[in-house]
């Protein structure tokens, strides 16, 4: 079986766990939103709406957590890919129904983003980290050097991710001042 060195294996749980919390928590802030982000995607009924709101980020928090704990990083990350599947299948949905035009709700209030084909790309990267997160790591112990590591690398992993989201989020308007520069 395949075994991973356990700072790859906590490096990417740990960069999962702080992209997933960071995700619950602007969905927190502003739970009305995101229901009318879930409201938007046209596939529940309104009625649901309310409680799907406040379940996403309920089970993304669940999700960090368990991933930060060796008993439940396994179904942590099941669960994890479970939500990114469902949320690739909502937006491949509305873009096949040419519905492009809405907020993706991916992070709440705090970063608007219209539906792409991007989104279902990046869950499906974020799929494969979860895959890997489930592989054993080696039963060697982490040194001081370890933990660090994993600290700085999980950290710029999500500074990374979250400036891919940014730059994907605005490239929209990026485009519109080309052209009216142009």
């Amino acid at each position: 079986m395949i075994a991973i060195d356990p700072t790859i294996h906590w490096t990417i749980s740990a960069a999962l766990a702080l992209i997933f919390a960071a995700s619950a928590a602007m969905k927190f802030i502003d739970l009305n939103e995101f229901r009318g982000a879930v409201e938007n995607y046209r596939i529940v009924p309104e009625q649901l709406s309310g409680l799907i709101a406040i379940a996403v980020p309920f089970a993304e928090i669940v999700g960090a957590l368990g991933l930060l704990l060796p008993a439940t990083h396994r179904d942590a990350a099941i669960l994890l890919s479970i939500l990114l599947i469902v949320f690739s299948a909502s937006i491949a949905i509305n873009l096949l129904r040419g519905r492009r035009n809405i907020d993706c709700g991916c992070f709440g209030p705090m970063l608007r983003q219209q539906l792409s084909w991007w989104l279902p790309a990046r869950n499906l990267a974020l799929i494969a980290m979860l895959a890997i997160v489930i592989l054993p790591a080696h039963a060697r112990s982490l040194t001081l050097l370890d933990l660090a590591t994993i600290a700085l690398a999980a950290t710029t992993l999500a500074l990374l991710y979250s400036a891919a989201n940014y730059l994907a989020a605005n490239a929209p308007h990026l485009r519109a001042l080309e052209i009216a520069d142009a």
